[in-house]
């Protein structure tokens, strides 16, 4: 039997979101700031940024994800779909259409001409996040500054609000 969904987002997600939001104001607060130790840790707070963001886009995605199996199936059915729910990974453009087109083809396509309009601009932002992400991860030198921080968050927000609104539960049928 399906289950109703009483909230949306999932708690989850709106907890991550005003936590990135909070990081996002901190890091701009501390960049104002004008000293030579402030810029180092605006610096060290634009690369947290940017982890947050892939780690916050990644979240919804799964989160928003399984909310739609466990609201829309029940049983066996439930069961078999949240079994093949893949972990959580680097939502490269590719892996993110291939996954939405398991739900609903149409999503897919949509997703696909959200990411490749204005000459691919939103796809590009979103490998730049992959890659700073993972080369912060790695120890490398990624060569974020806050400005491009914030805005490789405004991507994440901007691709995990997509997501949001079409595994809505209450919008979608089944």
């Amino acid at each position: 039997m399906a289950v109703a969904v009483s909230r949306w987002p999932p708690a989850t997600v709106v907890s991550l979101h005003q936590a990135l939001e909070e990081l996002a104001a901190l890091t701009e607060e501390v960049r104002r700031r004008d000293s030579n130790e402030s810029d180092r840790e605006a610096s060290w707070l634009a690369r947290l940024l940017v982890v947050r963001s892939c780690g916050y886009l990644e979240q919804v995605i799964s989160d928003v994800g399984m909310s739609l199996i466990e609201a829309r199936s029940g049983g066996e059915s439930k069961s078999f779909g949240l079994s093949w729910f893949p972990p959580k990974r680097n939502p490269s453009s590719e892996q993110i259409i291939q996954w939405v087109g398991r739900f609903q083809p149409d999503w897919a396509s949509e997703l696909q001409e959200l990411l490749e309009d204005n000459d691919e601009e939103l796809g590009r932002e979103l490998s730049l996040l992959l890659d700073r992400r993972n080369r912060i991860a790695h120890g490398l030198n990624e060569g974020v500054t806050v400005r491009k921080a914030l805005d490789m968050r405004d991507v994440a927000v901007l691709l995990a609000d997509w997501f949001i609104l079409r595994f809505n539960p209450a919008r979608t049928r089944a």
